[in-house]
């Protein structure tokens, strides 16, 4: 049997291997009915509730994020997202052959992912064969309070791009990204504690060499709600500019492509540090997984953001919301909403004498400031709308 393969590290080898041995096999006996199925665009699932059942776990809904929480008495719990390609076991995020999907108002996961779990009395018929009287207890979905305090943005992580060996993108006149980075993000860390409350972490305070699996790792450990990462473009024309805004997913563009490639230079800087086992998880992480999660959350973020930076700098070109392979959002896109904004074309000469000057980098962390702003306003919203 093929048991689930972690994505990456979120819990030790052993307490990954005393959770499968404490998930009891399942197998049909007299007189108990088989777990009914359903066909799903060409594939059989079952719904939660009959896989509770078979658990004897209860549901726990939480509907702003479209998850559903299995809770087990005696063994590790499982969480299933609606349309995303992993599942978690225990504090462990694993692949799903199969992404869980929606049906006749009930969500449904895979048979490939029963049999990873060692579920094995499946069946081809309709639900509607299954004894009522078998269906597990649910618990009522959390109050808006409750989700509240669980889901409300309170802590942001910002990472101020490169820094110490590693000067990021060069211009024309000696100005280096890992400066303007930093400036607007201590700007921005500052408006955020000042005006909304947050509790700010960054990854980096001064002018020091932060690897890109360290800065991911840093943000995991603090258990942040954001992730903002802060950079400045470089592009091979000079007459290149503008501002965008990404989120982790496949590069859609070859422009997009180059940018990920360059921002992803500085792990060739950290292949004899002692950040490389940091730096082989990201590697060993599959991308389509991490993308699964926070992705709305992410796309939104970015779309907020670049709104807000495009009505403050009417004479920048708007690059939109794009797509690439970061790798330092490859360790935080399962934990948080993460993007990565590009502020401004430091190889091109207009926007390289910008980026130097004060009132400019007050202007975008004020602007990166009202688009988190707006974007935890329409969360929290949501949020309040349960209660």
């Amino acid at each position: 049997m093929t048991r689930p393969q972690p994505t990456g590290r979120r819990g030790s080898s052993l307490a990954i291997l005393l959770g499968f041995l404490l998930l009891p096999l399942s197998h049909p006996a007299d007189g108990q009915p088989a777990i009914p199925s359903v066909t799903i665009q060409g594939h059989q699932y079952v719904s939660i509730q009959d896989l509770a059942r078979v658990l004897s776990a209860t549901i726990e809904f939480v509907p702003l994020k479209d998850k559903a929480l299995l809770k087990r008495p005696n063994g590790p719990d499982l969480v299933f997202t609606l349309h995303a390609p992993v599942y978690v076991f225990g504090d462990v995020l694993f692949r799903a052959p199969l992404p869980a999907r929606p049906h006749d108002g009930r969500l449904h996961v895979s048979h490939e992912v029963l049999r990873q779990l060692g579920i094995q009395h499946l069946s081809s018929q309709p639900e509607t064969s299954l004894d009522s009287s078998l269906a597990p207890r649910v618990v009522a979905a959390p109050t808006g309070q409750e989700l509240e305090d669980r889901w409300a943005i309170r802590r942001i992580v910002i990472d101020p791009g490169h820094g110490g060996k590693d000067p990021g993108a060069v211009g024309s006149k000696r100005t280096f990204e890992k400066n303007i980075t930093l400036s607007i993000a201590h700007g921005l860390g500052e408006k955020l504690r000042k005006d909304l409350g947050i509790d700010v972490v960054y990854t980096r305070t001064n002018d020091t060499f932060i690897g890109l699996g360290r800065r991911a790792r840093i943000a995991r450990e603090a258990d942040g709600d954001l992730f903002i990462s802060l950079h400045c473009n470089a592009g091979y024309r000079r007459a290149a500019g503008g501002i965008e805004v990404y989120f982790l997913s496949e590069a859609k563009t070859t422009a997009a492509a180059e940018a990920a490639e360059r921002e992803n230079a500085a792990l060739e800087l950290e292949e004899d540090s002692i950040e490389e086992e940091d730096l082989s998880t990201l590697r060993g992480i599959a991308l389509e997984i991490l993308s699964g999660q926070f992705l709305k959350e992410s796309q939104d973020l970015a779309a907020s953001i670049r709104g807000r930076m495009t009505r403050r700098f009417k004479q920048m070109d708007d690059r939109g919301v794009k797509q690439a392979n970061f790798y330092v959002m490859r360790g935080t896109m399962g934990a948080m909403p993460s993007v990565l904004v590009e502020m401004g074309f430091i190889s091109n000469p207009a926007e390289e004498k910008l980026l130097k000057t004060a009132r400019f980098q007050k202007d975008m962390a004020d602007a990166i400031f009202e688009g988190i702003r707006a974007f935890k306003q329409e969360h929290e919203r949501q949020l309040s709308d349960t209660k």
